[in-house]
C-alpha cells in the first residue's frame, strides 16, 4: 500500500492494511476528541452547554408566550426550539467546516474518511445531547408518549447529519465570500419565526402553509409533533411534494460530505 498525493486528492494504491485502518480509527477518534475539546473551551461548564441552551431557549420562549396567552402546547414549543436549534448548529458547522480540514493533526497525509467519521459522530453526539434531555422532560413531566420521546431524539440525530452535509455544499462559496454567511445567520432567523418553530404548521394558513411544505425542517417538526400526539399538519402532506423535498435535501446532504475530498485539497498546500 502507498500514498498517491496531488493538488486534487489524496488516494490509497492497493489494500489498506490492518495497522493503517487501526491508526485511522485512533486519528478519528482524537479528532472527535479534539472537536470536544473547542467546544468546552474556557467555559467552566464546558460542554454541558449544549444540554443546557435549547432548555433554556424552550423555557424562555415558553414564559413569553404564556404571557402573551398562546394558544400552544408547552410540548409542541419544546420539540420545534430544539429541532431548530439543532438545525441551525449543524448548518453554522457546516459552513464552517472548509475553515480546518486537519481535524487538529497537522498533516495532511490522511484519508478524508478519517475526518468525516469523527464528524459524523460529533454531530449525532451533539444532536443526543441537545434532544435527550428535552426528551425526558416531555416523557416524565409532561406526560408524552415513549416512542414519541425515542423518535423525537431519532429524529434530531438524522437532521443534524442531513443539514451539515447540506451546509457543505455551499462552504467553499462562503469560503471566497465571507458576507455570506452573515446572509444565512439572517436567513435562520428569519426561518425561525416563519417555520414551524414555534407553532405546529396547521395554525399557518395560504401561502405560508404551501411555502412551508418546501422546507425540509418542516417534516421534522410536525412528523415528532404527530408521534407525540400534539396537534400537527403531519395529515396534511402531500406524499409528491414530501417525496420531492425530502429527496433532494437527502441527495445534497450526501453530495456535501462526498465533496470534502476535493474541498480539502483545494485549500491544501498541494493544490
Amino acid at each position: 500500500m502507498h500514498r498517491r498525493m496531488d493538488k486534487h486528492r489524496c488516494e490509497i494504491i492497493g489494500k489498506v492494511d490492518a495497522e493503517s485502518l487501526r491508526l485511522e480509527k485512533r486519528r478519528s477518534q482524537f479528532i472527535l476528541r479534539n472537536k470536544f475539546r473547542n467546544i468546552a473551551g474556557n467555559n467552566r461548564l464546558g460542554i454541558l452547554w449544549i444540554v443546557l441552551e435549547p432548555l433554556v431557549f424552550s423555557l424562555v420562549y415558553l414564559f413569553v408566550l404564556t404571557v402573551l396567552r398562546a394558544r400552544l402546547s408547552p410540548e409542541s414549543i419544546f420539540v420545534g426550539i430544539t429541532l431548530f436549534g439543532i438545525l441551525t448548529t449543524s448548518i453554522m458547522s457546516g459552513i464552517d467546516a472548509i475553515g480546518d480540514y486537519t481535524g487538529g493533526l497537522r498533516c495532511e497525509r490522511i484519508r478524508t474518511r478519517v475526518l468525516i467519521i469523527p464528524m459524523v459522530k460529533y454531530r449525532i453526539i451533539d444532536a443526543i445531547c441537545r434532544s435527550s434531555p428535552v426528551a425526558i422532560i416531555l416523557l416524565f413531566l409532561l406526560g408524552s408518549p415513549p416512542a414519541g420521546c425515542i423518535f423525537f431524539v431519532l429524529c434530531s440525530m438524522v437532521l443534524a447529519v442531513s443539514c451539515e452535509g447540506f451546509a457543505l455544499n455551499f462552504s467553499r462559496m462562503i469560503h471566497h465570500i465571507p458576507d455570506l454567511k452573515i446572509v444565512i445567520r439572517y436567513f435562520l432567523r428569519f426561518m425561525f419565526f416563519t417555520s414551524p418553530v414555534l407553532f405546529p404548521l396547521s395554525m399557518a394558513q395560504g401561502i405560508h402553509f404551501h411555502a412551508n411544505l418546501f422546507n425540509p425542517f418542516t417534516y421534522y417538526s410536525e412528523s415528532t409533533r404527530f408521534v407525540l400526539g400534539l396537534e400537527s399538519a403531519y395529515t396534511d402532506f402531500e406524499s409528491l411534494t414530501f417525496s420531492l423535498t425530502m429527496g433532494v435535501s437527502l441527495i445534497l446532504a450526501i453530495r456535501g460530505f462526498y465533496k470534502i475530498d476535493s474541498f480539502r485539497w483545494e485549500l491544501s498546500s498541494w493544490s
